[in-house]
């Protein structure tokens, strides 16, 4: 059995999990091709005008994998329906609509994992039942889960590590879901010329929130309710102050990002900060015209902080 899974959206909250639970039941997993031009315009036919740039690179990583069904021998296109979370905690509307989109768009096989805890399918129970219907015994499937599951919080607690330690006396925040800043066309760039110019890049989303239940994010924000976003805020409290600057990259027209980051710019007054947003329209030039003055802004700063010192 051959399962595709899209490269873009909720595949980069959880890299291991999915992957890992299907290679240890024995399945074969292949992933669309990185983003690329082919990708994005597929994705702008498959979608509405109002949708977000995410949802429209999905839509052209479900149309790359589509294409190569018969080819590849793929059986089934996989795509998580992630609703509602414990404590209430939900997500955009975006991760809960995409299977039942797909489903009525393209003619292709697909499963999914239901997680609502509002109707108490919780993560295992969703598991168990996809295990189940692919053909897999109950004991083997709550034993790929587990051990998927712990895979996957070591890769996230061995990420926290690594980026503690590299952090340098030259660092940037990048704010940003992991979906947009490891994507070739939407954050990749940013991060490269990051780099290049000699800046530790700090991921935001991956703090030491991610598996201690964290609950910093309430000093920006008492009432938020969007999962990843709170994940978002809690990078912010813990790295704001190890930072020179922070840049939010969000993609336009996202409701939630849109709102969380005026918000937090609102709030943090002590640190240069850099608002990109991206879209389908490839300009490049302005995005490193901006890039390329905010690091002035921040070398300005440094030579500032070291003359009162």
């Amino acid at each position: 059995m051959k399962i595709g899974i899209p490269k873009a959206m909720i595949t980069y909250e959880y890299p291991v999990l999915y992957h890992k639970f299907f290679e240890l039941l024995g399945v074969q997993v292949v992933y669309s091709d990185e983003t690329n031009s082919n990708i994005l315009n597929d994705g702008i036919i498959y979608s509405i005008d109002e949708t977000c740039l995410a949802n429209k690179i999905y839509m052209g990583h479900v149309a790359n994998l589509v294409k190569r069904s018969d080819k590849e021998n793929i059986d089934y296109i996989f795509i998580p329906r992630v609703a509602f979370f414990d404590k209430k905690e939900t997500v955009c509307v975006k991760f809960y609509a995409l299977y039942d989109i797909c489903k009525n768009i393209f003619d292709a096989h697909f499963i999914t994992v239901n997680i609502d805890y509002s109707c108490h399918e919780t993560e295992f129970k969703a598991f168990v039942n996809l295990g189940i219907k692919l053909g897999f015994s109950f004991s083997k499937t709550i034993l790929a889960y587990k051990k998927a599951k712990k895979l996957q919080q070591e890769y996230d607690k061995a990420n926290y590590e690594k980026q503690i330690k590299a952090l340098s006396n030259k660092n940037i925040l990048l704010v940003a879901h992991p979906y947009i800043e490891h994507d070739q066309y939407m954050g990749y760039p940013v991060v490269k010329f990051l780099k290049d110019n000699q800046f530790n890049v700090i991921y935001s989303d991956i703090n030491n929130g991610m598996q201690t239940n964290n609950e910093s994010y309430k000093e920006l924000s008492k009432y938020l309710y969007w999962k990843y976003n709170k994940n978002l805020l809690n990078g912010i409290i813990e790295y704001s102050e190890k930072v020179d600057g922070i840049i939010f990259i969000s993609t336009f027209p996202c409701g939630p990002d849109a709102m969380v980051n005026d918000l937090v710019i609102r709030k943090v007054k002590d640190k240069p900060i850099l608002n990109l947003v991206v879209d389908e329209q490839d300009g490049s030039a302005g995005l490193y015209t901006r890039l390329e003055s905010f690091i002035d802004i921040l070398e300005q700063n440094k030579e500032e902080m070291g003359e009162r010192i």
